[in-house]
């Protein structure tokens, strides 16, 4: 696939991850940096020895952003814990977040996107408890207070809040929005999380996009997402493009190869064009 020049062509920031092409982060930066206004890099896994970047890739992206006017946002590792109940599995999470945020910011992100992760949520039909529900309230709010603690501490070392965007997971965003607000991070709003979770599409992007600073667009099929967005049922493509029409974020294309991406950048630009 050729892609084309895609910045500056909509209201908000169009993004994509650093791994559509199976390499390292730098390799997809020089192949889709010309593209987009700010490719997401994808540090989901903590205990790999390459999983920061060194140096000497900092130096290359710094180098990329310079010559395309290309912005970076950060997703932090996926295999920590935020919320443990464990101590120190929360600890090391919360380190380990701390070191990233660390190293890379001579890149200057936009945005850190976090996982505030909860073991077991309920399913839809148990999300208001009674008799079935296996989640009490008394778990709920004390996982709040080890994830309140958590986001203390990584704010500790003087990252503004607002790149910090609180990513909506398995769980109704209702049990931390107050959290996220009262410690004036932003949102990620997961479009592909909200509907495979069976969450009101409508309400979320109602309720929750002014606080947005980052969209992840990705298409969902029984119960797998990150697939391209034309497999988005069409009112919720049509929905979401008409809230996009007022929106100044970023709004991240969340697949990981390059027919994914194709074909979500063609129903993109056939659907913008058209309404």
């Amino acid at each position: 696939m050729i892609l084309k020049n895609y910045r500056g062509r909509f209201p908000f920031k169009l993004a994509t991850t650093s791994y559509i092409y199976p390499d390292e982060i730098v390799p997809n930066v020089v192949k889709l940096g010309p593209f987009f206004d700010e490719i997401e890099l994808v540090l989901f896994e903590s205990e790999r020895p390459d999983s920061i970047p060194d140096p000497v890739q900092i130096g290359h992206l710094i180098e990329l952003s310079r010559l395309h006017q290309l912005g970076f946002n950060i997703h932090l590792p996926l295999d920590v814990s935020l919320g443990d109940e464990c101590d120190d599995v929360r600890t090391h999470g919360v380190s380990v977040t701390k070191t990233m945020i660390e190293r890379t910011l001579p890149l200057n992100p936009s945005l850190y996107t976090l996982h505030l992760d909860f073991i077991n949520p309920p399913t839809p039909s148990l999300r208001k408890g009674g008799e079935g529900g296996f989640m009490q309230e008394t778990d709920i709010e004390a996982w709040r207070m080890r994830v309140i603690r958590s986001l203390k501490e990584i704010l500790s070392q003087g990252i503004e809040p607002k790149r910090i965007s609180i990513e909506t997971l398995g769980y109704p965003f209702e049990w931390i929005e107050d959290i996220v607000k009262e410690f004036e991070c932003s949102i990620c709003l997961d479009i592909g999380h909200i509907l495979t979770h069976g969450y009101d599409l409508r309400h979320y992007l109602k309720t929750y996009l002014p606080g947005t600073s980052i969209i992840h667009l990705h298409g969902v099929n029984n119960g797998s997402d990150h697939l391209g967005i034309e497999r988005l049922p069409e009112p919720d493509l049509d929905l979401i493009l008409s809230a996009l029409r007022h929106y100044h974020g970023i709004v991240l294309i969340e697949v990981f190869s390059i027919d994914k991406l194709g074909s979500s950048l063609s129903i993109l630009e056939e659907k913008w064009m058209k309404s």
